[in-house]
């Protein structure tokens, strides 16, 4: 696990022996070695800079870059987890490895002539570039976009440069100004659906993708690889063992990161088949939850589970005021970001580190096996005429108790939209009238482009509704939410998380039924389920309701917010981007308790502060008022 910086030509040539290493800001993501190398091909040039988090064969000789300017130079973030397997291919076509890790085993697969096919036997997490001899840059991504990979441009749309990270292609002036629609749709939806990133002249790398340029101009891009398809696999439960067992594999310590809840309690289950006994880390709050906001605690279940696995666990207190913790949030997500899931992996990444360097989650699931609400939602309107739901809705026919309101309000709402708007309006904190009140500057077909398109691709190709959701998620949400602030916060700590469930075995068992077999109505992802409990999982785990990270960002914001927006308010985002008086109404629509807005009023302060650390110059006043309220909290 690894961070990595490519240079090309101008980008390249510009800089001076002088300059900062464009990978100090990537420290974090290998504290235990550096490497640099420069290509200069005469018509093309190429600087290639490194960090390494060592995890698998922790010799020097395993170092990147690696290889040679006479064969190709390769940076490579991630693992390769079937790597026994790819070794004795490669062997077969008589190659000789010189070391024991996984870096070279991907390095010589790349330069097999049949690299692209061969790429569909990977089972790993993977981001990369090679240099070709004649200066030919292959660079892409896993399957599902576990690993993050950016690319800037140059004003003429030239490749200029490529990095794990954002932060070192903005040192280098690559990245141009802020994009307010990406701005935009992170209030939309607390995420950025790539491959926006917040900066015009920077993109996400499409996941399951290599792309080729040629030099000397890197100007017209080709693809070398795209992932194929999984072969059909019925058996989760034998899917689920051969990627625990795969991704187990380390020469440093492995830990668990256990809720309690069905994933992480079935990873335990098979990690300790193979003699797992720790470390396993678990959270729980550090002071209860403010007020009365329903708060889900996973101590319990987690310690029931350790109990009955014979696991020790260290306790991990978590601060859940995660009002304070936005500038952080902000710094470590980087693109326009405002779930506040992820401060909860931020400390636990914290707390491992120097107990564990490997981390395996349970994360994926839900995206892959269809668990979240919203595909119940999807799967329940499919049973409705298209001609009979702006009637249902009209009728006022959607009910529900106080604490249910929410979600009826957006089913309703879902009544009044066709299954293309769907994907979207699932995820979104406004509806399509209010974010017209909000927004005047980035209209709703801006912000919902990438789901439109995604989900149009499905529905114009025969598929469901469900499927064109399952695939909204897999494209776009799973690595522009929780992908993106797993990999950033286990490596701003020096941890590197790794997601079984996410592993191709497992992959190929979801891809292999259709969205519809996945779930029931009532019993989110139903299938793995029903997989888990067979394979040991006890049933007070399997019965147990789904929950997430439970901050209670309400409570806080009712107690806190009209001091904080007070200041916040002042934000140059509201008159750039939205408007200031509807923000204010949704502000005091939570605040005094008319309507549970909390998650809507997070981004925007989350926004605030990215806006003003990214797009204007000077010190931002909504940072300084949040780092105001972390002083007078702690004191």
């Amino acid at each position: 696990m690894c961070g990595f910086v490519l240079l090309l030509n101008q980008a390249a040539r510009r800089r001076r022996p002088s300059d900062p290493d464009p990978c100090a800001a990537l420290a974090h993501r290998g504290p235990d070695a550096e490497g640099h190398l420069v290509l200069d091909g005469g018509d093309w040039r190429a600087e290639l800079h490194f960090r390494r988090l060592a995890v698998v064969d922790l010799d020097p000789r395993s170092d990147q870059p690696f290889g040679s300017p006479e064969r190709g130079v390769l940076v490579y973030n991630g693992e390769i987890y079937n790597v026994p397997r790819l070794r004795q291919l490669l062997r077969g076509r008589g190659v000789v490895f010189t070391t024991e890790g996984d870096t070279e085993v991907l390095y010589e697969l790349l330069l097999q002539p049949d690299a692209s096919r061969l790429l569909d036997q990977v089972d790993g997490m993977f981001a990369f570039a090679l240099v070709l001899p004649d200066g030919e840059v292959r660079y892409g991504r896993d399957r599902l976009g576990v690993k993050p990979l950016y690319a800037a441009s140059d004003p003429g749309g030239r490749l200029a440069a490529l990095a794990s990270e954002i932060e070192p292609l903005r040192a280098a002036g690559l990245a141009g100004g802020a994009d307010p629609v990406a701005v935009a749709q992170g209030a939309m939806f607390l995420w950025t659906p790539p491959p926006r990133t917040g900066w015009q002249r920077v993109r996400a790398v499409p996941a399951g993708t290599v792309l080729a340029v040629r030099a000397p101009g890197y100007d017209e891009v080709s693809v070398h690889w795209r992932a194929g398809a999984t072969a059909p696999v019925v058996d989760i439960g034998a899917a689920v063992r051969t990627a625990v067992a795969r991704q187990l594999r380390a020469d440093v310590t492995v830990g668990l990161l256990l809720s309690g809840g069905l994933d992480s309690t079935w990873l335990g289950v098979e990690m300790a088949r193979h003699g797992f006994a720790g470390p396993s880390f678990a959270a729980r709050p550090r002071t209860p939850a403010a007020g009365a906001e329903p708060f889900e605690d996973d101590a319990p279940y987690a310690a029931r589970v350790a109990r009955r696995l014979g696991l020790p666990l260290t306790w991990v207190d978590l601060d859940v005021d995660v009002l304070r913790r936005i500038p952080e949030l902000v710094t470590t997500t980087e693109v326009p970001f405002g779930d506040p899931a992820a401060v909860a992996l931020m400390q636990l990444s914290h707390a491992a580190r120097g107990r564990a360097t490997v981390l395996l989650s349970g994360l994926g699931v839900e995206e892959l096996f269809l668990g979240y609400e919203r595909y119940q939602a999807v799967r329940l309107l499919q049973r409705f005429p298209a001609w009979a739901r702006p009637a249902l809705s009209a009728t006022g026919a959607v009910r529900a108790p106080r604490r249910y309101q929410g979600r009826a309000d957006k089913f309703g709402r879902l009544l009044q939209l066709g299954a293309r708007d769907w994907s979207w309006a699932t995820q979104a904190y406004y509806s399509g009238r209010e974010w017209a009140a909000l927004s005047p500057h980035v209209g709703l077909d801006a912000v919902t482009e990438r789901h439109r398109e995604v989900a149009g691709g499905v529905l114009e190709a025969g598929g469901t509704p469900l499927a064109a959701l399952a695939e909204c998620d897999r494209r776009l949400f799973l690595p522009g939410l929780n992908l993106l602030y797993a990999d950033r916060a286990s490596m701003r700590a020096s941890v590197e998380l790794r997601v079984p469930f996410l592993g191709e075995p497992v992959v190929a068992a979801a891809f292999g039924a259709v969205a519809e077999d996945q779930l029931r109505l009532g019993d989110g992802k139903a299938r793995f389920r029903a997989a888990a409990v067979a394979s040991g999982v006890p049933q007070f785990v399997a019965r147990r309701p789904k929950t997430g990270f439970g901050a209670p960002v309400r409570s806080l914001l009712r107690e806190h917010g009209t001091r904080l927006w007070r200041e916040v308010r002042r934000s140059s985002l509201f008159d750039d981007v939205f408007d200031r008086r509807t923000a204010d109404r949704l502000v005091a629509q939570h605040v005094q308790g008319h309507r549970d807005r909390g998650l809507a009023v997070f981004g925007l302060l989350c926004a605030a502060v990215w806006w003003e650390r990214n797009a204007v110059a000077g010190a931002g006043r909504a940072a300084d008022v949040l780092s105001g309220y972390e002083a007078a909290a702690v004191g």
